[in-house]
Parts: structure tokens; sequence; C-alpha cells
């Protein structure tokens, strides 16, 4: 698998290829069956691949964990995968480079421009709920992702999950707008429950 990731990793073509297949096949082994353009399989079968293949990251930052996220580790093999999470009972979901802390504490853990892609889905109003806390992560995503790094951050645009309005988040506005081309738009709300995805560029 190792030469073969050396090859894919290489070639962009080759991983777009690769990805397009590989995601599938995670998605058929180990996910349950849902609707196509569900949140979920948006992430895993059109952000994971995309970001993959066009951008090859060498460093993966995922925050948050559910069980349910516990085979996304596959997506990101052959690369530095780092995980964090509050809880601690769902570090058997997270990577082998698992930290258990608040997310508002990521410059603790890592220094600046340190990772390529940075998710964070599910967390923001679902936990991450005080204002100074939620600043506070934003401002160390930003610090820690590197310059014309992703971030991808998805969360549920509805009043009872949005403790503070997008527009109104300080630390959020110093990214700038990702045109994420396979879903052609910065920001992509999916139908079901308002689950909203905006893509950032540093």
């Amino acid at each position: 698998m190792d030469k073969i990731l050396g090859i894919v990793f290489t070639n962009r073509l080759m991983r777009t290829i690769f990805y397009f297949f590989y995601s599938r096949y995670l998605i058929k082994k180990y996910a349950y069956k849902r609707p196509k353009f569900e949140d979920r399989d948006i992430l895993e079968r059109i952000i994971f691949p995309y970001v993959l293949a066009r951008f090859n990251p060498k460093r993966i930052l995922d925050i948050g964990r559910e069980d349910y996220q516990w085979f996304y580790n596959e997506f990101f093999i052959g690369r530095e995968l780092w995980t964090i999470d509050i809880n601690p009972e769902r570090q058997e979901f997270g990577a082998h480079n698992h930290i258990v802390d608040d997310v508002a504490n990521l410059k603790k853990h890592f220094k600046d421009n340190y990772f390529d892609f940075i998710i964070m889905n599910g967390v923001f109003g679902w936990g991450l709920n005080d204002k100074e806390a939620i600043e506070k992560t934003f401002a160390s995503i930003y610090d820690i992702l590197a310059p014309e790094g992703i971030f991808v951050f998805g969360w549920n645009d509805v009043e009872d999950l949005t403790p503070v309005p997008i527009k109104n988040i300080k630390a959020l506005q110093q990214f700038k707008p990702f045109y994420f081309k396979p879903l052609k738009s910065n920001t992509f709300k999916a139908k079901n429950g308002g689950h909203t995805y905006n893509f950032y560029i540093k």
C-alpha cells in the first residue's frame, strides 16, 4: 500500500482517480445506507476526495469525533492525521495522534502554520457555544493553518444550534472564502437539518 500511495501522491490525476474509488470503497464498507446527498455523504464522497486530490495535504487536523466517524482515519492513510475531542470516551474513534482537550486550547498543542487541511464538523453549537471560546477557537485554527491551507467548517444553520451568527465571528473573518469547485460555491447547505459547509483558505 505504501508503494501505491507513493505513486498516487505525486500525481494529481492519479490522486483524483484513486480517491474517487477509494472513498466509495470506504463508504460501502463502513457507512450505513443513506441518501446520496445527505450531509455526511457530501463530506465523504465529495469534500474529502477533492481536498486530498487537489491539495495533497500532508498534515491534517480533524476537530471533533463521534462513533460513526472512526473510519475517517482511513481516508488519510499515508498522511499525518491528528484528531481532538474534549470527551475522553471518544478517543477510541480518533486517529493514532489523538488529543483529549477543549478545541479552544489548540494553540497549546500545535505551532503556527502547521496544518495543510483542517476540518471542524459538528462542533460549533454542539459543545462549542461560548462566545469567547468560539473566537479563541477560530483564531487558533487560523494560526495553526499553513498559508494556502484549507479549512472546512461544518455547522447547522438553524437558530437553536447557532450560538453566534457566523457573520459576527471576528476571528473567522481572517480567512478568505474558498470557491469549492465540485459544489460550485464557497458554501453548501444540505437538504437535511440545515447542515452547512463553509470553505475557507488562509
